[in-house]
C-alpha cells in the first residue's frame, strides 16, 4: 500500500490561472506533494503538457468542466469533454472514458448549483469537501462533508490554485496499491482518502476576487 499527497484541484495558465505548468511543478515539487490533477476549464492541454515534460510528479489528467447545470470535475480522462452539455450527457461522456466525476464547490454560493437532491440522483462519484481558495472555506467543508456522508460519496480536498504560490494549501491523501494511475483512480472511487484542509492565504482569495466578474458571466471557477 502507497500513501500519496496529491492536490486534486490545480489550475495553470491553458485555463485562468497566473501559474505556468512549469511554476505548479516546481511548486508541488517544493511543498513535498506527490502528485496534482491538473484541471483547467474546458481544456486538456495544460495536463497534457505536464505529463510530457517530467516524470517525478504523478500528473493526473483533469478538466474543469462546464455543463448546463454548473461544473463537474473529470479525472483520469483522454480527451476534453466539451462544455455546455448537460450535466448527464457530461457525466456519461467521462465515463464513457473510465474517468472520475466529482462534484467541485458544491455548497458554495454562486459556485454550487446542484442541489443534495440532484447529487443523489447524477451517477457522480465523490465530492470535492474542502476548497482552499474558497471564502469561508472550513465552514462550507462542513456542509459538503455532511452531504458527503449522507451519500455515501468519496471526498476530496484541493486547492484549487489558480497562482502557483497556492498549489498545495489542501489536497487529499489516497492510500492506494501502487502509484499509477488506474490504481490512484480505483482508491479515489473507493474513497481510499483522508484530506489536508488548509485554507489559502486571504491575499490570494482577495486576488481571486478578480475572476469572479468571469464567473458571473462564463460560470468558470
Amino acid at each position: 500500500m502507497v500513501r500519496l499527497k496529491i492536490d486534486m484541484h490545480v489550475h495553470t495558465n491553458y485555463s485562468d490561472s497566473k501559474g505556468t505548468v512549469e511554476d505548479v511543478i516546481r511548486i508541488a515539487k517544493d511543498r513535498g506533494l506527490n502528485g496534482m490533477a491538473i484541471t483547467d476549464h474546458n481544456t486538456l492541454e495544460g495536463a497534457k503538457v505536464a505529463m510530457a515534460m517530467q516524470n517525478e510528479l504523478i500528473i493526473i489528467p483533469g478538466e474543469e468542466i462546464k455543463t448546463e447545470n454548473g461544473e463537474i470535475l473529470a479525472f483520469g480522462i483522454k480527451e476534453a469533454v466539451p462544455e455546455d452539455l448537460p450535466i448527464e450527457e457530461a457525466i456519461h461522456s467521462v465515463h464513457l472514458q473510465e474517468g472520475l466525476v466529482f462534484i467541485p464547490h458544491p455548497t458554495i454560493p454562486l459556485f454550487g448549483k446542484l442541489k443534495e437532491l440532484d447529487m443523489r440522483r447524477l451517477p457522480i462519484d465523490g465530492l470535492e469537501v474542502f476548497s482552499a481558495i474558497s471564502p469561508m472555506a472550513d465552514h462550507y467543508a462542513s456542509k459538503n462533508i455532511a452531504i458527503a456522508e449522507r451519500l455515501g460519496l468519496s471526498m476530496i480536498a484541493g486547492s484549487d490554485s489558480h497562482f502557483p504560490e497556492t498549489v498545495g494549501d489542501a489536497y487529499t491523501i489516497i492510500d492506494t496499491e501502487e502509484a499509477t494511475l488506474p490504481s490512484i483512480l480505483k482508491a479515489l472511487r473507493l474513497g481510499k482518502t483522508e484530506l489536508f484542509c488548509r485554507p489559502s492565504k486571504l491575499k490570494f482569495k482577495i486576488k481571486v476576487l478578480g475572476i469572479l466578474p468571469r464567473f458571473l458571466s462564463s460560470s468558470s471557477f
